[in-house]
C-alpha cells in the first residue's frame, strides 16, 4: 500500500491535478434582456460566464444588477463558475471614479466593497477589465490587493488585456491572476474608417499569443479572446457593428466565410476552429466576446468551439 501512495504522488507530481481543465470564458452582456438572455446559452459548453459589466459609483460601491441571482444560480447549476467583470471598453462615465478609488488611499476600502459584493452574490470570483489607460500606473497595485483578499476565501481573479494598452500591465500582477484572457480583436473597427478590413484575423492571434508569452505570461494562465460579432465598412455599409447570429441570419451561407455583404468582416465557422486549435495548441483557455452573439444549431460558433476542445480532451 505504501509503495501505492508512493507512486501515485510521483505520477501526481508530473501531472498536476490542479484545475487543468481547458478554459471557455464567455461574457453575457447586463444590458440585452438579462436575465433572460441566459436561457439561450448552452452552458455546458463553458466553464466560467463573466458578467459584464459592473463599476464603482461615486462612494465606490458597486450597483445590484436585478436578476444576479437568477443568472449565478442557474449557471452554478451546470457547474458553471461565475464572475463579475469590472471596468469594460467605454469608462468615460466612471473614470473618474476609478482612479479615486484605485489611489493608494482609497484602495483598501475600495477593494472590501468588491470582496463583500462577491461573497454577498454568491459569485466565484472578480474579471479585471480595465482597457486603456483608466488607471496607469496603479494597475499592478489595484490587482495584487484585490487578489490577496480575494484568494484567502477561495474566489477567483482573473483579467482581460489587449496588446496595445500592454504597458500599464506589468508583468509581477501575473502571479495574483488565476488566468488572462487576450482580447485579439478590435485590430480596426468603425472608428477607422480609412482602415477597412478583418477585424479580428488568424496573424493577430497568432501575434499576440507570442507578445504575452514573451512579457511572461504562462501557457498554463493564458486564454485566446477571440469574437462573436463584426464591423461594417464603407458608405454602403449599413451596420457598424453586427452580431454573428444577425449576420448569418441576414446572409445564407455566410457562417461559411469572414466577409459578407458591403462590407462586413468577422470570423465565421473556419476562423473560429482554426483559432480553437491555435488556443488548444498555445494556451489553456479561450475567452468569448460576447455569448449573445451566437446563433443556434449547426452554424453555432461555440458548437464549434465545443467541437474542437472535446476533440482535443
Amino acid at each position: 500500500m505504501l509503495r501505492i501512495c508512493r507512486l501515485v504522488l510521483f505520477f501526481c507530481f508530473l501531472h498536476p491535478v490542479a484545475d487543468a481543465q481547458f478554459r471557455v470564458v464567455g461574457y453575457l452582456n447586463t444590458w440585452d434582456h438579462f436575465p433572460g438572455n441566459v436561457s439561450c446559452i448552452p452552458l455546458e459548453k463553458i466553464t466560467h460566464l463573466n458578467i459584464a459589466f459592473v463599476q464603482p459609483d461615486a462612494k465606490g460601491g458597486l450597483r445590484v444588477i436585478e436578476g444576479l441571482s437568477e443568472v449565478v444560480k442557474k449557471a452554478h447549476e451546470s457547474r458553471v463558475k461565475v464572475l463579475i467583470s469590472m471596468g469594460g471598453a467605454d469608462l468615460e462615465g466612471t473614470g473618474k471614479n476609478w482612479r479615486k478609488f484605485t489611489d493608494a488611499a482609497h484602495v483598501g476600502m475600495f477593494t472590501d466593497k468588491i470582496v463583500s459584493y462577491v461573497l454577498q452574490n454568491d459569485l466565484d470570483g472578480v474579471d479585471v477589465d480595465l482597457e486603456g489607460n483608466v488607471i496607469g500606473s496603479r494597475y499592478g497595485n489595484f490587482v495584487r490587493t484585490l487578489s490577496e483578499k480575494l484568494k484567502p476565501a477561495g474566489k477567483l481573479v482573473s483579467a482581460a488585456v489587449a496588446t496595445w494598452f500592454e504597458e500599464q500591465i506589468p508583468a509581477t500582477c501575473f502571479a495574483y491572476l488565476d488566468f488572462v484572457n487576450i482580447m485579439s480583436f478590435d485590430l480596426t473597427g468603425p472608428g477607422d474608417p480609412g482602415h477597412p478590413g478583418q477585424h479580428s484575423p488568424y496573424s493577430m492571434a497568432v501575434g499576440d499569443i507570442s507578445f504575452w508569452k514573451k512579457k511572461g505570461l504562462s501557457r498554463e494562465k493564458m486564454g485566446l479572446g477571440i469574437p462573436f460579432y463584426g464591423y461594417g465598412f464603407g458608405a454602403n455599409s449599413t451596420v457598424d457593428e453586427m452580431a454573428y447570429r444577425d449576420i448569418v441570419a441576414r446572409y445564407p451561407g455566410a457562417e461559411r466565410k469572414d466577409k459578407v455583404g458591403h462590407t462586413i468582416y468577422y470570423n465565421g465557422m473556419s476562423s473560429i476552429t482554426e483559432k480553437a486549435r491555435l488556443a488548444v495548441r498555445e494556451t489553456s483557455g479561450l475567452m468569448i466576446w460576447q455569448l449573445t452573439g451566437d446563433t443556434t444549431g449547426d452554424k453555432s460558433l461555440l458548437r464549434v468551439v465545443d467541437s474542437v476542445v472535446r476533440k482535443a480532451g
